[in-house]
């Protein structure tokens, strides 16, 4: 499904999908670029930080080193459902904080 937006000064039209991300539950592990491509930075920038962390832990070859990179894949692996569910309407969200309106009349899911 999808919702469509328009912006009230520039006219531009933006369809934008709802509901389950499967490029966000894919590709937020891979530097957070589908949250970058859908105008999330904080969250884009976020996830970019972690794997670089979790990259970084994966090649400590000590005991705490493997544990640490355990726990944080498994954090990743919950991320990554929580932006599989999350991060389609909180493009919308956004957009619609800078102003974008929706044209449809479809309006409660996001309400």
């Amino acid at each position: 499904m999808t919702t469509t937006l328009r912006h009230p000064v520039s006219g531009e039209i933006r369809v934008q999908q709802e509901g389950w991300s499967w490029s966000c539950f894919f590709g937020a592990g891979f530097f957070g670029l589908p949250l970058f491509r859908r105008g999330l930075m904080v969250w884009g920038a976020a996830m970019l930080v972690f794997d670089v962390i979790v990259f970084i832990a994966g090649w400590i070859s000590t005991d705490s080193g493997q544990e640490l990179y355990a726990w944080m894949s498994g954090i990743g692996l919950a991320a990554s459902f929580f932006f599989g569910f999350r991060a389609n309407a909180m493009a919308v969200e956004r957009a619609m904080a800078r102003g974008w309106e929706f044209t449809d009349t479809r309006r409660e899911w996001f309400d």
